[in-house]
């Protein structure tokens, strides 16, 4: 599976995504827009012309904008959850 997630520094999606996915044992690209500009470019074609954010691509399929429920979803479908670590019982 490979997974590509644009976004930007500081976007609240774009930070809650790569959230999760630094959560999971699934590796995956992060291109930042204001930074990358061959994923900037890749953006404006996507979206006519205008930079938006984040995008989601996962093998052949791209999700434009998603919302967190969309996103959520998504990796519910890929069956991918974050691994969550509780101190307490040690």
């Amino acid at each position: 599976m490979k997974i590509v997630l644009y976004g930007k520094q500081g976007h609240a999606y774009t930070v809650a995504f790569k959230n999760f996915l630094n959560s999971t044992d699934v590796p995956y690209i992060y291109k930042d827009v204001s930074k990358d500009s061959e994923a900037r470019e890749h953006s404006k074609e996507l979206y006519d012309g205008v930079v938006k954010f984040p995008t989601l691509f996962v093998d052949d399929k791209i999700y434009l904008t998603p919302t967190t429920d969309e996103f959520n979803k998504i990796m519910q479908d890929l069956r991918l959850r974050a691994w969550i670590f509780d101190f307490r019982d040690k």
